[in-house]
């Protein structure tokens, strides 16, 4: 059966359109779950102090009040939209909790009803969190909890107080209540489906109705001239042997000068009429779905840089020509630990970066969760083998880095084994696992190891170490491992880039074969802290300049600056700070890797030196304490602070190393 032009166009357009409008509603979907969760955890946390607050006035010896506050926290359920809330008598002896009033929500189980009800005992139910809360370690903590009923987020806190109805007063509690506030995380990816399933079909709607505009206006005004063109275009292939008789041109638009261009060139169409009949077939589909395929692969990555006191974050992706699914992924969680993440999907084009998508949103969801690195790859692993209609694969690296303990915790599934650049090269062995995606309920291992101050984690894919060159050799493990061992004892953080530019010279002009991705994580070095305590006098401004110029990793530029602000406000506290009586001047000097700090601390007269600060158009002469270069020191500065505490002027000056 014969297909014009206009419906190979349609071909090809049409499922384009319809993969980028997919792609997009779920990258929104993901984006409006996250969102969602945030807004839910700050909800349930809004309740619960509510909650604690009306539960102050609870008066045991009123059995009326049990009913009262189940009512209120029903009420409250039914307003925010919470599962339960409920108060809880808890036994930290027997971690045992007694209920003295529960709330339910539209969404909260019958079996729940049944079983939680005031006056009811659970035994041996008390988590650690909710203990930490009784003890008054933390205000409030939001756990994810998988309880009887449902999986759920909740909010506990406690009730420190009540309302002593004898005495018409407050008195804090020996044994304080615990206020919970829960969500079913159900519920909340119910909502969010409910809510963009309408927005989805609404676009998919309209981009359909768009496509049929063009496509009308294409027929119209396009298919009908081209039509005419290509019976002509018939019968020269079909009646060429006895001569073809040229198309008649009528007008100057381009399909005219298309037919012109057709009679000029009847000579030599016959010679590539099989050469053109090839090249229209496939090119322009594949090449297409190369492009959507690398856009889903380079919008899901994070910034290929990011730096904080924690750790500094170099990463590169840069795909083949025919598109895989590496992609890398790091999260600085809200307790301050670090997650890091790469990958390797098998397979090429949209769907391999589809699959890629899909997985990227998963690891960031289990991190952001507070999952450990073995349960992350357990749930991952089962969840992208019940949605894998290719039978795809994905290899996979996780680890979780703790700066309070300094402990890298990491689980591998099937991935090249990523290296630690300290004293030495250190290769990752250990927590050994199969790629994710093949089997249900694989079991993965988790190993932890000790990280130092300015050791590197490098993270890599089979790009690196298999790049090949004209000749077919393979760049190999050990030239990674050669290269890695020049940044031992090197500061360098550009490890990522080096290593590229060595691939690519060694590959010397060889085409890309498969996806080239690395990350690496700096432990940040341990700030520089020096201190001295001298007499407010101007004769110790030396000292001073000594402790500046002392510190060799600091550039000459820096230096001078740092100088000219130290002395500036030294000789400032020494001129007004004690008046007659002499005093002491504390100043420490603080260096991180990106700024340098100076605090300058003293116990004279309260006196804010930032209060006043203004441009130099609208400086005072005559009537300014502490003279015009006081101002001229904070533009140096790019940032400053002052506080007066436990009787201590507090001023602090930070410059940072750009």
């Amino acid at each position: 059966m014969r297909k014009s032009i206009f419906l190979k166009l349609a071909l090809i357009i049409i499922p384009i359109v319809l993969i980028l409008e997919l792609g997009e509603i779920f990258f929104s979907y993901n984006t409006v779950y996250d969102t969602s969760l945030e807004n839910n955890k700050d909800n349930i946390e809004k309740v619960a102090e509510i909650s604690r607050k009306e539960f102050r006035y609870y008066n045991p010896d009123e059995k009326e009040d049990d009913e009262f506050f189940c009512d209120l926290f029903n009420e409250y359920c039914d307003m925010f939209g919470l599962t339960y809330i409920f108060a809880l008598d808890p036994d930290i002896n027997t971690r045992s909790e007694t209920f003295i009033a529960i709330g339910f929500g539209e969404n909260a189980s019958d079996e729940a009803k049944k079983t939680r009800y005031p006056g009811v005992v659970v035994k041996g139910s008390l988590i650690n969190d909710q203990i930490e809360v009784y003890n008054g370690k933390k205000e409030f903590v939001i756990v994810h909890e998988l309880t009887p009923f449902d999986d759920s987020l909740i909010c506990y806190c406690a009730v420190n107080e009540q309302y002593n109805y004898d005495k018409h007063k407050m008195e804090k509690l020996d044994e304080p209540f615990i206020i919970g506030a829960e969500i079913s995380l159900n519920s909340v990816m119910a909502d969010t489906r409910n809510r963009f399933f309408g927005t989805g079909v609404y676009e998919l709607v309209f981009t359909l109705i768009m496509i049929t505009a063009i496509f009308l206006i294409l027929h119209f005004r396009i298919s009908r001239p081209l039509k005419n063109i290509s019976i002509k275009m018939k019968h020269f292939i079909s009646d060429r042997d006895r001569g073809f008789e040229k198309l008649i041109v009528k007008g100057s638009d381009e399909i005219a000068e298309m037919s012109r261009s057709f009679n000029t060139m009847t000579g030599e169409i016959d010679n590539y009429i099989e050469d053109i009949e090839n090249l229209t077939k496939e090119k322009h589909t594949q090449e297409a779905e190369f492009d959507i395929a690398r856009r889903i692969q380079t919008g899901l990555l994070k910034p290929p840089a990011f730096q904080n006191d924690i750790v500094n974050i170099k990463a590169c992706m840069h795909p083949a020509k025919n598109v895989g699914g590496d992609f890398y992924d790091y999260q600085i969680m809200e307790d301050g630990r670090v997650f890091i993440a790469i990958a390797d999907v098998s397979g090429k084009g949209i769907s391999a970066a589809m699959f890629m998508s899909s997985a990227i949103t998963l690891l960031h969801q289990y991190a952001l969760l507070g999952y450990s690195t073995d349960k992350m790859l357990y749930e991952f692993n089962n969840t992208l083998t019940g949605q894998n209609p290719n039978g795809m694969f994905i290899t996979a690296f996780v680890a979780i880095y703790n700066p309070d303990t300094g402990e890298l915790t990491y689980s591998n599934a099937g991935h090249n084994r990523p290296y630690i650049i300290s004293d030495k090269l250190i290769t990752l062995e250990g927590a050994a696992g199969v790629a994710a995606g093949i089997f249900n309920d694989n079991e993965y291992e988790q190993e932890t190891v000790l990280l130092k101050p300015d050791d590197k984690v490098f993270l890599y894919t089979d790009g690196v170490n298999e790049a090949a060159n004209n000749s077919k050799e393979l760049f190999g493990t050990e030239a990674l491992e050669k290269e890695l061992e020049y940044f031992i004892g090197n500061t360098s953080d550009n490890i990522t880039d080096d290593i590229l530019n060595v691939v690519r010279n060694f590959s010397d002009g060889a085409v890309q074969s498969d996806d080239i991705t690395m990350l690496t994580m700096r432990v940040a070095r341990k700030p520089i802290v020096r201190t001295i305590t001298v007499k407010a006098e101007s004769q110790n401004l030396t000292a001073v300049r000594d402790l500046i110029y002392s510190e060799s990793i600091l550039t000459d530029d820096i230096k001078s600056q740092l100088r000219l602000i130290a002395e500036e406000f030294f000789v400032n506290i020494c001129s007004y700070a004690y008046g007659s009586v002499q005093g002491d001047v504390t100043v420490k000097l603080e260096i991180y890797d990106d700024r340098a700090t100076l605090t300058f601390v003293d116990s004279g007269i309260p006196f804010d030196p930032t209060a006043d600060v203004t441009d130099m158009e609208h400086y005072d002469h005559e009537n300014s304490i502490g003279g015009l270069g006081r101002f001229i020191a904070f533009e140096m500065a790019d940032d400053y602070s002052y506080a007066y505490e436990d009787n201590k002027n507090i001023l602090k000056i930070t410059k940072k190393m750009i």
